[in-house]
């Protein structure tokens, strides 16, 4: 598995190709971007988009995006937002993102990658050196 981040001038292109994969966590959500959201982000590099591609294949089997979050301290963080692949490939990639994702951030002086998620990925990520930093939860306020 070759993962890497798409150019921001070449999203366009892309997009098309992996959006089915965005889908699936966007779905996830309670509303708050779309897909169209999500393009335009990686257009104007708000955030990156990164792709799994699969050696034997030349499948695209993963897409996720992040953002570099700088806090007032000035500690930055790269905040994973949505994950997608093909179904029962995660094994194919898990390990493979890991080195791409810390030499971008090295260059970019990411101090830490965060990442948004389901709990199922606690047990997946754990092996990789990420440990459970907090849960986000939300409820709807119901209006009248």
């Amino acid at each position: 598995m070759i993962v890497y981040k798409v150019e921001a001038k070449y999203i366009e292109a892309v997009f098309p190709h992996i959006e089915h994969l965005l889908l699936k966590p966007l779905s996830r959500g309670v509303g708050e971007v779309t897909i169209e959201h999500v393009k335009e982000y990686c257009k104007a590099e708000q955030q990156q988009l990164w792709l799994g591609l699969n050696k034997e294949s030349n499948d695209i089997e993963l897409a996720f995006t992040t953002e570099i979050i700088t806090f007032p301290t000035g500690q930055r963080h790269l905040i994973i937002y949505l994950t997608g692949a093909k179904d029962h490939t995660i094994q194919s990639w898990i390990d493979a993102w890991s080195e791409p994702l810390e030499k971008f951030c090295k260059e970019h002086k990411v101090n830490y990658i965060e990442t948004h998620g389901r709990d199922g990925w606690l047990k997946v990520l754990k092996p990789l050196g990420y440990e459970k930093y907090y849960t986000v939860q939300i409820k709807e306020v119901k209006y009248d």
